[in-house]
């Protein structure tokens, strides 16, 4: 703790160049509580952990290889089955209980017929803690691209 004007050393050290926010503890113990704060009155400076993209890959490629394996391209079929493994996707991702993320989960099936498609997709973002995962998976008669944005909410 450093050491406040009258020598209390009740005042919480925040990093350099850091805005101060007074700690909305009301008593002892509770300073963990205080709203969104760390250290009992500095703002938070980022995630706690790290988003797993790792865990999140395996998740995508688990959910598409078996939602997808033995399933020809039919339009009606894959279009509800698209909005199915994006449901089936954000609940598992969720299910990894990462706390303060914003999940967004995209998919897309299309037929495999000798043509090719470019896919884009552009976010504003802080790069030092959003985030991530993308797999692609192909069968005989279709692909899917299954994309999960992990966006930092502070």
């Amino acid at each position: 703790m450093r050491r406040g004007p009258g020598g209390s050393g009740t005042e919480p050290r925040c990093p350099p160049g850091s805005p101060r926010r007074p700690s909305t503890a009301s008593g002892p113990g509770e300073g963990e509580r205080g709203g969104g704060e760390r250290g009992g009155g500095c703002p938070l400076t980022g995630p706690a952990e790290r988003f797993p993209v790792g865990a999140v890959e395996a998740i995508l490629r688990d959910v598409l290889w078996g939602y997808l394996r033995e399933q020809p391209y039919k339009p009606g079929t894959c279009r509800e089955m698209a909005k199915t493994i994006a449901e089936v996707i954000k609940a598992r991702v969720k299910a990894l209980l990462v706390p303060r993320y914003k999940i967004v989960v995209v998919t897309h099936i299309g037929q495999l017929n000798e043509q090719s498609m470019q896919i884009g997709s552009r976010c504003l973002w802080d790069p030092a803690t959003d985030t991530f995962s993308s797999y692609v998976f192909k069968n005989t008669s279709l692909f899917a691209l299954a994309n999960v944005y992990a966006i930092y909410f502070e």
